[in-house]
């Protein structure tokens, strides 16, 4: 299936790609890394003036009522130059959960201020090495008109710069799935940030006997688990679209070296073999194109949006990881170095490749999705 952009979508992918790489270049990443810094706080904020962060809300809350398929153009743009932006963890997640299962009363209370990007959301879900939200061990006990929080999360996107935390956790008298909405700065919330490869901003956030009241909870329940899954497939199509990108570059960039570099007294890619390699490279590519675009296609509607995600994710992780590993085999040892723009790629893949469940994990899915398996 062949994605066609609209003229407001061509628009905003022009927009970004002129953005991300006039204002966050692969130059500017590598700054931010020798500074131990995970993003540029001035470029989020710019990100939030052109409206970026209210692209998927609706405008009765600050929205602009774009469409989540806008979401994905961007981060697919932002990838290219490994730019961190925080519409994935605060618009598609955070925000997306808040309009999903929230209330009218929590939509008002919330969605606003995360519109506007003058507060960022993260969801707190992970709490193992493996993404696996049916494995959830953070409970939350009602007692006196209050809901006490207590558990731990390992792995939470743009989770140091949240002010705004969703975060799931089981009732502990009936193990219900829960939902709650509540501030990153309350009383026995502790978030450590964290080193990743990519550099990319993640954290750990431990909740140790955090108070909230009632209007603190989204949902429980059977509307907890679906909110909760519709959201993360939406989640993991805008990570396969990012990967799809990032495959895209790494293949142009090894296709480029290939006709400069010589060896031999002759351009390496003047040689059967590699010229083999690369066409097999570019038909997975291509096929993996096919999936993920079907699968931007359906983020506005949700239509068979679980087997879509679990197809796109899993293609575009097998592809990406292919693609990098045969881009370090062909530029040679240097190619894993953070020297070579090829090796900071790498590390980027499998970071995305990781999130939200990797290449087995979507297959798994999509196998339950399709009725091979119960």
């Amino acid at each position: 299936m062949r994605f066609v952009l609209n003229e407001d979508q061509n628009m905003l992918r022009e927009s970004a790609a002129d953005f991300f790489a006039g204002r966050l270049p692969l130059a500017h990443q590598r700054k931010l890394k020798a500074q131990g810094q995970s993003r540029d706080a001035d470029a989020w904020r710019e990100m939030a003036e052109l409206g970026w962060n209210a692209i998927a809300l609706p405008e009765s809350v600050g929205g602009v009522a774009f469409g989540r398929s806008g979401v994905a153009l961007l981060l697919a743009e932002a990838a290219r130059t490994l730019a961190a932006t925080p519409l994935l963890a605060s618009n598609l997640l955070a925000a997306g959960l808040v309009e999903a299962a929230g209330s009218d009363a929590q939509k008002r209370d919330w969605l606003p201020a995360l519109a506007t990007g003058d507060k960022l959301g993260a969801l707190a879900l992970d709490e193992r090495a493996r993404h696996d939200p049916a494995r959830v061990e953070t409970r939350a006990r009602r007692t006196a008109g209050l809901w006490r929080i207590d558990g731990a999360k390992c792995a939470v996107v743009d989770g140091e710069f949240a002010d705004v935390l969703i975060t799931v956790a089981r009732d502990a008298d009936t193990d219900e799935t829960l939902l709650f909405v509540l501030d990153a700065h309350t009383a026995g919330v502790r978030i450590q940030p964290l080193s990743q490869i990519d550099a990319q901003p993640m954290a750990r956030v431990r909740l140790d006997g955090v108070q909230v009241d009632e209007a603190a909870l989204l949902a429980r329940g059977a509307a907890a688990d679906a909110a909760l899954n519709t959201v993360l497939e939406r989640a993991r199509i805008a990570l396969a679209a990012q990967l799809q990108a990032v495959s895209r570059v790494l293949f142009d960039t090894t296709l480029d070296y290939l006709k400069q570099r010589e060896q031999y007294g002759r351009k390496i890619g003047a040689f059967q073999a590699l010229q083999h390699r690369m066409a097999r490279l570019f038909t997975r590519i291509e096929l993996a194109e096919s999936c993920v675009q079907a699968a931007v296609a359906a983020l506005d509607s949700d239509a068979d949006l679980a087997r879509l995600a679990a197809l796109a994710k899993g293609m575009a992780g097998e592809t990406a990881l292919a693609i990098a590993d045969e881009a370090v085999q062909l530029h040679g040892g240097i190619g894993v170095t953070d020297e070579l723009d090829v090796g900071l790629f790498l590390k980027r893949v499998q970071v995305l490749e990781a999130l939200l469940g990797d290449s087995v994990y979507q297959r798994a899915r999509y196998a339950r999705v399709i009725g091979v398996v119960a």
